[in-house]
Parts: C-alpha cells; structure tokens; sequence
C-alpha cells in the first residue's frame, strides 16, 4: 500500500487521521480494455463507500469507449460494444464518481492500475481529481492472512466474504469492502494512516504504525501485561502475552509470562496485527 504517485505519505489531516468510525473508505473498482492506460480504456467503474463499517453508498456504471477491447480482458468481463452500446461516456459519470470519492480514503485491491486509468480519464474529462493515495488490500491481506494465493476471488473464498461475479466493477468493490472489513478487525487500527503504515517486504527500515508505536512506549518498563497478535512470513498468528521490557523502534524486547519468567522474545513490530494492554 503506497502512494500510487510517488514515494510519500498522505498529508496529515482529515481522511486519514480522522478516528476510523468517521473516515469514509471508497473501496473501487474498475474494469478496462486492456492493461496499458495510455492506449486503453476504462469500461466499467463502481465504487462502495463506507464509513463506520457500514456501505453508506454505492456507484457503479458501464462506460462507453471507441478503443476496441484485448481478447483477453474481454474474456474477463465480457463487456463488449454490444454491451457498452447504450452506456454513457466517462466525462458524463465523472461528476458523480468525483463526488463518491470526495474526502475519502481510496481503497483497492492492488489498485495501481485502477488509480492509473481513473486518473488519465479525469484529466481527459477535463476535471481536476487525481487519486494520489490508495489503501491496498492485497498488501494489508498479505500481513493478515496465510494464504497460497492473494488474489481477490481467493481470499473471499478462503475468508467467507461471500458470493461475487468477478472481474465486474460492482461485485469486485463489493468484495474488497467486505476484505477491508476483515481487516479492519484484524488490525484494529486507531485511523486509515494506521492501516497505510502496514507494509509488506518494503525496503529499508520497517515501518512502526503510529498506534502501535504510542502503546508500546508506554507500558515500556512497566510490569503491565501486554497481548500481541503476531505473525510472521509462512505461519499463523499467534498471540503473545507478557510485558514490554524495552521498546527500540522497530524491536520490542518482550518479556513472555507473569514479570517475564519464561524468558524474552525479540518482536518486529511491524509483524505484530495486533496489540493491547492486558
């Protein structure tokens, strides 16, 4: 999950930083002729926005285009000139998906493309919306969950998330609204930033979300117990529970049992799903 732009962070402030139960989340999907966004096009769009953990809203269209669609992904979606005959184009749509996507948080799974194309085809359409940043599902669920395979369709079977028709915008949103969900509970973050700090085989030193980083620092020494939920590459979570001996970011030096009796355990804090006093 990063910056589809560049390497940097959201801005602080509102969505990002509001508590979790009042930032809203548009979880996107979209459905093109092809995979090259500056020769192709977008087909079908839908976003679910969420907020509190409930679906407040919901947008989904076909969008007509000229550019003829690659076999392949025709295969996919099977949206054809015929299907798309009758469909309005992307510049008409683009005011009422501007606004489902206004002061939220972007979500997809594996949203580089999605993010590429939406922005070309609003600056087609003349309007001024970039999706700068966009929560990752793939990357968050490849923390949270073993699994053999990380693909959508995958991981709603393996996680229950339902029934879906796949490769079409409205269910594959649906579907990663209900995979954010999931992961939501597993973290248990505090804000989205706390979600956009969740990274996977990233270079240099990991990163410490902000929650995580506050608790520890302050049962540091203490002889509070402290649960964490950790997992590491290959395995399932497990829970830990003991106090923290020393924090140095990104280590947690984890004293395990009552006042630490059977030993110390080194954590990687950016392993650990979740955490909490007790």
């Amino acid at each position: 999950m990063r910056d589809t732009a560049a390497d940097e962070d959201p801005p602080p402030g509102p969505p990002w930083d509001l508590a979790l139960g009042e930032c809203a989340f548009a979880c996107l999907d979209c459905e093109m002729t092809g995979t090259d966004p500056g020769r192709d096009a977008i087909v079908e769009v839908a976003v679910v926005r969420v907020v509190g953990g409930r679906v407040v809203e919901s947008f989904e269209s076909l969008v007509r285009t000229e550019v003829s669609c690659d076999p392949g992904a025709l295969a996919l979606h099977g949206l054809g000139p015929e299907a798309l005959a009758d469909a309005p184009a992307f510049a008409d749509v683009a005011p009422r998906l501007a606004a489902m996507l206004s002061d939220a948080v972007v979500v997809a799974h594996a949203p580089e493309l999605d993010v590429a194309f939406l922005d070309r085809a609003f600056e087609a359409a003349g309007r001024p919306e970039r999706l700068r940043y966009a929560l990752d599902t793939l990357t968050l669920a490849r923390r949270a969950v073993r699994a053999k395979t990380y693909g959508l369709a995958s991981l709603a079977a393996k996680l229950s998330l339902g029934e879906f028709r796949w490769h079409r915008a409205g269910d594959d949103a649906r579907a990663t609204a209900a995979l954010l969900a999931h992961l939501v509970s597993v973290f248990r973050p505090v804000t989205a930033r706390d979600l956009w700090d969740v990274r996977v085989g990233q270079s240099g030193p990991p990163r410490v979300r902000a929650s995580l980083d506050a608790l520890f620092s302050r049962m540091a020494g203490t002889n509070k117990p402290i649960t964490l939920v950790l997992r590491t590459p290959g395995s399932d979570p497990v829970t830990l529970r003991g106090r923290v001996d020393r924090w140095t970011r990104p280590h947690l030096l984890l004293a395990l049992g009552a006042r630490g009796r059977r030993g110390l355990r080194i954590v990687r804090a950016d392993r650990v799903l979740d955490a909490r006093e007790g």
